[in-house]
């Protein structure tokens, strides 16, 4: 029995929350490669997040909800924390 949550685990998709990401390009993705933490899978989520209709929004969100973690709205977590700190 797994006791500590993957970060996958906490940001399973909410369709209350994020009706957007129904719309997704990830949707269908597996989601390890947006979570696995390497250049080549961030690479490769960032390249399907390029042809997302959603993309705006998932950042939006990702940057409103402080995510840590994974490529979200095309941004890997550096790219976001450095984003954050340009509009602060």
């Amino acid at each position: 029995m797994r006791t500590t949550p993957t970060p996958m685990d906490q940001y399973m998709v909410d369709l209350d929350e994020r009706p957007w990401a129904s719309y997704a390009a990830c949707r269908t993705a597996d989601p390890e490669l947006f979570f696995a933490g390497t250049d080549t899978a961030s690479f490769e989520a960032v390249k399907i997040c390029r042809s997302c209709p959603v993309q705006d929004q998932c950042l939006a969100w990702a940057l409103d909800n402080r995510v840590r973690y994974g490529v979200w709205g095309g941004l890997t977590e550096r790219q976001r924390r450095r984003a954050s700190r340009l509009s602060a």
